[in-house]
C-alpha cells in the first residue's frame, strides 16, 4: 500500500533526518521558518535521509543535491530544499 505524507524541515542551517520508504513528490512553504515536502511512502524498507534548507545565493553544503524550491509567504524569500547524498 502507498500513502503520501508531509514532512517539515526547519530553516535553521542544520540537517534533519527522516526515515523514508519512497521518493519526494513535491516541496512547499506555508511558514517563513519551515519548508515542507511530501513523499510517497510504501510498505518497503525505509532509508534514513537528511535534508536542510538554504536560501537563494547561499552556498549549498558540500555533498548535497537540490530537491526542490519554494517561495516563502510574502514572496520575499525563496528557500531551496537540499538532501545529503550518500
Amino acid at each position: 500500500m502507498s500513502r503520501i505524507y508531509r514532512y517539515k524541515v526547519p530553516v535553521d542551517d542544520r540537517f534533519h533526518e527522516f526515515a523514508l520508504s519512497g521518493h519526494v513528490l513535491s516541496v512547499g512553504c506555508r511558514d517563513i521558518d519551515t519548508m515542507e515536502f511530501w513523499a510517497l511512502e510504501t510498505d518497503g524498507p525505509t532509508v534514513q535521509r537528511a535534508f536542510t534548507v538554504v536560501g537563494t545565493g547561499h552556498e549549498m553544503p558540500p555533498g548535497t543535491k537540490h530537491v526542490g524550491t519554494a517561495v516563502a509567504p510574502g514572496g520575499v524569500l525563496v528557500w531551496h530544499l537540499v538532501e545529503a547524498t550518500p
